[in-house]
């Protein structure tokens, strides 16, 4: 009893091992987050206990951070066989938007290859910390990050017959059970990544670029100026991150208001007023003028 009861549980962590590996590549293929991945494994494996562990322990990449619901998600290089963008670099999503897409920018005209490369973006939504594996390419012709994202995600959800290719190394029996166990749910995951992780990663690339509008607009100031404006800049870029990373509208401690300058400023230069704040003020202004009572004139005879 004992002998078959040993060969039993290493027949299971043996078809666990293998199971493993399967449901791990689907994160690492772009298919799923680690915490989707995790999700799943932790029904499918129930009361095995150590299978779970087994998932996320076997590499060191695959441990979530702490991040803080002020930063934009991060990018780590975790394989790449381009030496302009060397495995373990980490930089912001919005450093690896602007670096990977100037970087295939530059390889357009040129007869370098395709070369493999694959990063993990750490991220907080919904104000849980989540990362997610995307393998991209960079070579003539390849996008930015997030383009490759976008092209990536719809491909994978609009050919479902290929996500099921990848339990085929699985031994028969195993193969259908996993199909069964993550196959439907592996749908439901891609869509959240076209329809909210990929906007959300854009939101914050968006942000960057607001930040950097205010950069710009803030080095034509005079000194005393530029530093209250770049002040209410920085605390509005925070909200607006901690807003997005939480799901919740971040409101201020005090209101804020932007400084004026006192150049007067071309009128492409003006941020626009919502309709209504306008009517508000045409109905101010009206009202300190004072009205005019026309005289009726006695009617000639």
């Amino acid at each position: 009893m004992k002998e078959t009861a040993g060969n039993l549980r290493r027949d299971v962590k043996d078809l666990l091992g293998e199971s493993a590996n399967i449901v791990t590549g689907l994160f690492k293929d772009g298919l799923c987050t680690v915490r989707g991945a995790a999700n799943r494994w932790r029904n499918f494996t129930r009361d095995i206990s150590g299978a779970f562990v087994s998932l996320f322990n076997s590499t060191n990449e695959a441990l979530l951070p702490g991040l803080s619901p002020e930063q934009q998600p991060v990018v780590t290089v975790i394989e790449s066989t381009d030496k302009n963008i060397p495995a373990g670099s980490r930089m912001t999503l919005s450093e690896a938007e602007t670096r990977i897409g100037e970087l295939n920018q530059r390889y357009w005209d040129s007869d370098e290859p395709e070369r493999p490369v694959r990063v993990a973006i750490d991220y907080m939504l919904d104000g849980e910390v989540d990362r997610y594996w995307l393998p991209l390419r960079t070579g003539p012709g390849c996008g930015s990050l997030l383009e490759q994202m976008e092209c990536h995600v719809d491909a994978n959800l609009n050919r479902p017959e290929e996500v099921a290719r990848l339990f085929e190394d699985a031994p028969a029996g195993l193969r259908e059970l996993l199909h069964e166990q993550f196959g439907p749910q592996l749908h439901d995951d891609l869509e959240k990544l076209a329809g909210r992780v990929l906007t959300f990663f854009q939101q914050h690339h968006t942000i960057t670029k607001l930040e950097q509008q205010f950069q710009t607009q803030a080095a034509a100031m005079p000194q005393k100026e530029k530093e209250k404006f770049l002040e209410y800049a920085k605390a509005a870029v925070t909200d607006l991150r901690k807003a997005a990373n939480t799901s919740k509208t971040i409101a201020p401690a005090q209101e804020r208001t932007a400084p004026v300058s006192s150049t007067p400023a071309r009128d492409s230069d003006r941020p626009r007023q919502s309709v209504k704040v306008k009517l508000h003020q045409i109905k101010k202004e009206r009202s300190k003028v004072p009205v005019r009572v026309k005289s009726r004139h006695a009617p000639e005879r």
